[in-house]
């Protein structure tokens, strides 16, 4: 799945952004984040990979991580998350049952995907930085639910570490989701440039409400 090395990958886009072979997609700023978003063209599905570079501005990093990591947490702030579980766990990986609500009439999806994550802890050079990689688990048997459709390919990598000025969280966000069924590509790209920019929206309040929950 992860070793180091793309754990590491990743972590390098904090400080040193690499956006070649990608275009400008938008951007997004109000009280809280800033975010700007890049993307390249894949050929094969005919949808975009998203590279997203911000900062969440008021919220430390230790409680970025901790809210993005909570499953239980994320079906109370993410409207979106019909279920989120854990299926199984290891000192390495989770794998994780995830089911998404589109809006009527569409069919809802649903992702079984590994997550690794990895704490890099401060040094003479860097500050202490965290990681998590989502992929789906494309060979897993577990149940289809009638009326739901299995989304196969995707990935979600977040890696993020404090601010310049300590006081919030310098984010990177990679993100590619081919949803299936009969979704026009357009109205998929369409969703990935507005849904980001409202997934960081939403994520700053949870970690907002965090230490009340």
């Amino acid at each position: 799945m992860a070793g180091d090395s793309e754990f590491s990958q990743y972590l390098s886009e904090l400080d040193n952004p690499n956006t070649e072979g990608y275009t400008f997609f938008t951007k997004s700023q109000t009280d809280g984040y800033s975010l700007e978003i890049h993307r390249k063209f894949d050929e094969v599905s005919g949808l975009y990979q998203y590279k997203s570079y911000g900062e969440l501005t008021s919220i430390d990093a230790e409680t970025v991580y901790a809210v993005y990591n909570d499953l239980e947490y994320r079906k109370k702030w993410d409207s979106y998350c019909a279920d989120l579980h854990k299926i199984s766990e290891t000192t390495e990986q989770q794998n994780i049952y995830w089911r998404v609500a589109y809006p009527w009439p569409l069919s809802h999806r649903d992702y079984v995907f590994i997550r690794k994550n990895k704490i890099f802890q401060k040094t003479d050079d860097c500050p202490r930085r965290w990681c998590i990689i989502g992929k789906a688990d494309s060979s897993s048997t577990y149940e289809v639910k009638s009326g739901v459709i299995r989304v196969n390919e995707y990935e979600q990598t977040l890696a993020i570490q404090p601010s310049n000025n300590g006081l919030g969280t310098k984010v990177f966000l990679y993100y590619f989701d081919n949803p299936g069924g009969a979704l026009p590509t357009w109205l998929i790209n369409w969703a990935a440039k507005t849904g980001v920019p409202q997934f960081m929206k939403t994520l700053q309040s949870a970690c907002e409400k965090y230490s009340s929950k």
